[in-house]
This record gives structure tokens, sequence and C-alpha cells, in this order.
């Protein structure tokens, strides 16, 4: 199986995409540390940062997973 050069840049392209908007909205919502009168149940179910980086995490892996499963096409370049 031979990957191509430009899907794993825009793969890489994406990651680094999806980590400078998630860096960004951390920096900008800064409500990391749970309150002191809730439990951790209600803190996470406030902020929910973390579930939603689960659920993107989730949903990746399965796009990766459906794509590894799809057979892969040959182009022939005429040149």
């Amino acid at each position: 199986m031979k990957i191509k050069r430009s899907s794993v840049i825009i793969a890489c392209l994406v990651v680094l995409l999806l980590f400078a908007g998630w860096l960004a909205y951390s920096t900008l919502n800064n409500e990391l540390t749970p309150p002191v009168e809730t439990g951790f149940r209600d803190w996470f179910w406030q902020v929910r940062r973390f579930d939603l980086l689960a659920q993107v995490v989730l949903i990746f892996a399965g796009t990766l997973g459906i794509a590894a499963l799809l057979p892969m096409e040959d182009y022939e370049q005429d040149g």
C-alpha cells in the first residue's frame, strides 16, 4: 500500500489546524479549574471541553478506519 505524499501533508495540516483551534479556544476561555462548590461531575458537564475533544478524536479515528477499509484506486497518469 503506497501512501501519497500530498495525502500525508494534508492530514498533517488538518491535525495542526485542529490543535491550533483547540489551543486558541482554551486560551481564550480559561475555565480549566473546577469550582470549589461543585463536584467533578458538575464541572465536567459545564465545561465540556474534554467531552468535545474525545468526540473529535473518535470521529477522526472512525473516518480513518473507514478510509483504511476502502480499496485504493490506482490512477494511471498519461505523460
